[in-house]
């Protein structure tokens, strides 16, 4: 089966309207138009992501009499003005639509130090979340749906970026978790929209305090219950911590667990469907790289003598770095190592020195093998790093190629897709993830990478796909925010009517979700930051 048809998706009961800034190719436009949103502004600079939203989107809305500008330069409707210049809010922006959601997966870049002492806006100027506050303020969306990357909430940013996101928004009168709240797609059920991706993003939702009264005031009410009542907003308690249900993240299987998105079936694609399949091959030096690493691998296994599935790691978790074989090689990097260390970044010499006794235990299998390749083959395919616990052969395998080596794990979910060159390779078939089986991933309707294939090259798709928001996490998370709300108040109707629409797409299919014992993520841990390109 094919994923569902746009006319579907987009036709599920227009009980909402929304704004989709910094749209990219409509991951938000997707998500919500699916839970009953209908557009009334989207803006997108680049000229190639405008090309497929139009297309995808607005061409599609516009068939059924649904207009909306679509901004380039947001900026042109949305200018930078000192905040000493504004008019009063109920004034501001009187062009720009009134909307029910504000959506936003923004380029982050640092706030400025001055911080509040400069007023809320005034601290923005300069970043694109400007825009996006300036427009909260002057029209009051009962919701704000803000989407980055996980660093946004890292050591260098939480404390600066994300503290006066979160601050700027309860000054606005929005209840909003002053914790960040982290969401990845291989978390989530693939009966509820989940895909498999490690994909962690943070997910900044705010809801207008005056939405939770039941009596939904004008936006000029809700500027002036804002200007009256800010330290109301504290009063309720903020949404910070979901269910991910009862589902394990090791049981994804990229060629067989079927997704709801997608009628049930799973993310590879035959081959009939991914057009000619000779683009997403490897090149001849790549192929050859693989191919000598999988011979290694198979040889350790059987000289070994371990089964399938018998939980035994083959390979260490470090990086092999078959150069330490070669005594020029050994003999600069040594050199480099030993900069390093006097520097006080010892790793470099401990890198060497577990290579040289990992070299050492397969030395006989390694110059049967990778070492032969080293004249005609990059340096970086002379590393390769396995992930792959017990698995026996690179066909059972994800692979990378990275500027650091050959990365391989298990292909149950992918690493995060991003906006450079990494497409991950399908061991068993040797070829790259095709754009359309990279749509899946991000939970697009199939019809998306249909016209991504035909008016661009699959580069753009790639890079475009990367920088997109989660189709599938979007829903999931919006619903389980309006509920945590629909719960303790009396939610608009509007607004309620989404945690309906979610249910009846996706719960009569998991009922068996409802575990007691499921779990929960609650607040971003300290650990490890994902550094995807788009963070500040």
């Amino acid at each position: 089966m094919r994923g569902k048809p746009q006319e579907e998706q987009l036709n599920a009961g227009r009980q909402f309207t929304f704004v989709d800034l910094f749209a990219g190719i409509g991951g938000f436009h997707a998500a919500l138009g699916t839970l009953g949103g209908r557009c009334v502004y989207a803006a997108e600079l680049d000229d190639s992501a405008r090309a497929v939203y139009e297309a995808a989107w607005r061409q599609p809305d516009r068939a059924r009499g649904v207009e909306y500008p679509f901004a380039r330069d947001i900026n042109t409707d949305v200018p930078v003005v000192p905040e000493t210049e504004l008019p009063n809010a109920t004034d501001d922006l009187p062009a720009f639509p009134e909307h029910d959601v504000l959506a936003a997966g923004f380029p982050c870049q640092a706030f400025s130090k001055s911080g509040r002492q400069a007023g809320i806006l005034d601290a923005t100027r300069g970043t694109l979340f400007y825009n996006i506050l300036r427009i909260v303020r002057a029209k009051r969306p009962k919701v704000v749906f803000l989407e980055n990357v996980r660093n946004l909430a890292g050591p260098k940013h939480r404390e600066s970026t994300f503290r006066m996101i979160v601050e700027s928004l309860l000054d606005l009168g929005y209840v909003v978790s002053e914790e960040p709240t982290v969401i990845s797609p291989h978390r989530i059920h693939p009966d509820r929209g989940g895909t498999p991706q490690l994909r962690e993003r943070i997910y900044i939702m705010a809801i207008h305090r005056t939405v939770l009264g039941g009596d939904v005031e004008s936006v000029e009410g809700r500027i002036r219950w804002t200007d009256d009542n800010w330290p109301f907003v504290r009063d309720v308690e903020a949404f910070s911590s979901f269910s991910y249900g009862a589902w394990d993240p090791q049981t994804w299987s990229l060629r067989e667990t079927g997704l709801a998105l997608y009628g049930g079936e799973p993310v590879v694609l035959p081959d009939e469907r991914i057009g000619d399949r000779r683009r997403l091959e490897l090149s001849p030096g790549d192929a050859k790289a693989l191919h000598a690493w999988d011979d290694f691998v198979r040889r350790v296994v059987k000289r070994n003598e371990l089964g399938d599935g018998d939980g035994v790691r083959r390979l260490p978790g470090h990086p092999i770095w078959t150069g330490v074989m070669d005594p020029n090689w050994l003999a600069r990097e040594r050199a480099d190592a030993n900069a390093r260390a006097q520097e006080g970044f010892g790793w470099k010499n401990a890198f060497l020195e577990s290579n040289i006794r990992t070299i050492g235990e397969h030395r006989a299998d390694l110059e049967a093998t990778i070492k032969p390749l080293h004249g005609s083959i990059p340096e970086s395919r002379w590393k390769f790093e396995w992930q792959a616990q017990d698995a026996s052969s690179i066909d059972e395998c994800l692979i990378q190629m990275r500027p650091s080596g050959i990365r391989v794990k298990k292909d149950n979910y992918t690493p995060a897709l991003v906006a450079i060159n990494q497409t991950p390779i399908l061991g068993k078939e040797r070829r790259r993830i095709a754009p359309a089986e990279a749509a899946r991933l991000q939970g697009f309707p199939d019809e998306v990478a249909e016209i991504m294939t035909q008016i661009q090259p699959d580069a753009k798709s790639y890079k475009q796909l990367g920088n997109a928001v989660h189709v599938g996490a979007v829903g999931f998370a919006l619903s389980q925010f309006l509920e945590h709300f629909s719960e303790t108040a009396d939610l608009d109707p509007g607004l309620a009517e989404i945690v309906d629409v979610w249910k009846r797409r996706w719960e009569p299919a998991t009922s068996s979700l409802s575990d007691p014992e499921a779990s929960q993520l609650t607040l971003l841990d300290d650990g490890p930051v994902d550094g995807e390109t788009r963070a500040a």
